[in-house]
């Protein structure tokens, strides 16, 4: 087999490079390579990668999403924690704008790579290090431009959420970035295919938070996850773990128009800000 060559997307030539290297691929990790040639090239169209951009990759595995990269952007810096597959990377994508890190995403050292110049992130990420990877980029000191990656389905809508449907996890991501729902891919579009179905999420990191967090960063927070601690209570009982006492809480609620029956994936952002000042005044 030509690797240089071969198809990347195609189950069966999937199944023979990594028979030919002696790898399996271990589900408890979320290897789960993209095999499907039209998800790959939806991504690729989202993603519109130009000639002047520095790409970051994240779970680069065979290099499925790698070559496209690469044929397309200055410079790509893909991240593969197993050693075997960066073996393989080798093989598949001799580019010479590219460049495989042999670590896990949440030990890079970002800045180490990227300095202080403009970067994107195209991923396939491993579900199990999806939610803290992206949470870690959008905080981080230098965050990408943006970030087109493929997560699980049921990560993605929460990511993407609106009130009604809010988590925890909504409010961390859209805070800091402005949340899409690209696409949403079968299980059958991976080898193997995992049990659960993946989304196409955009986020577009924001130069300030949606919202102040108010009164402080770190009362804001408390607020928030007392709120969504335990989900089906309504708001009065939730923010009662807080210790602030059932009066201030009810009078906080009045003084922003929130009603005390409300849960927390009701509430906008705004909401939360509004909230969190008062309750703390």
């Amino acid at each position: 087999m030509v690797l240089a060559d071969a198809d990347l997307s195609d189950p069966q030539t999937i199944g023979a490079l990594l028979s030919q290297y002696g790898i399996w691929l271990d589900r408890e990790q979320s290897q789960h390579l993209l095999a499907e040639r039209n998800i790959l090239d939806r991504i690729v169209a989202a993603a519109a990668v130009r000639s002047t951009d520095r790409v970051l990759e994240i779970g680069a595995g065979i290099g499925t999403l790698t070559r496209e990269l690469v044929a397309r952007a200055g410079e790509v810096i893909a991240v593969e924690i197993d050693e075997r597959l960066v073996e393989v990377l080798a093989a598949t994508c001799p580019a010479a704008n590219l460049r495989v890190i042999h670590q896990d995403i949440l030990a890079l050292d970002i800045e180490r790579y990227f300095g202080a110049q403009p970067y994107r992130l195209v991923a396939n990420l491993p579900y199990s290090v999806a939610t803290p990877a992206i949470l870690r980029l959008l905080q981080a000191s230098h965050p990408p431009q943006d970030l087109l990656v493929m997560v699980q389905r049921e990560v993605g809508e929460r990511l993407a959420a609106r009130p009604g449907n809010m988590s925890l996890l909504s409010v961390k991501a859209q805070l800091f970035a402005d949340v899409e729902l690209v696409s949403r891919v079968p299980p059958q579009a991976f080898f193997p295919p995992p049990k659960v179905a993946g989304a196409v999420v955009h986020l577009v990191p924001r130069p300030t938070p949606q919202v102040p967090l108010l009164p402080t960063e770190a009362r804001f927070w408390q607020t928030v996850e007392a709120g969504f601690a335990t989900r089906r209570k309504q708001l009065h009982n939730a923010l009662g773990s807080l210790g602030v006492g059932t009066e201030p809480i009810h009078t906080a609620l009045a003084a922003v128009g929130i009603d005390p029956s409300q849960r927390a994936q009701t509430l906008t952002l705004a909401d939360w800000s509004r909230l969190s000042a008062a309750l703390w005044a």
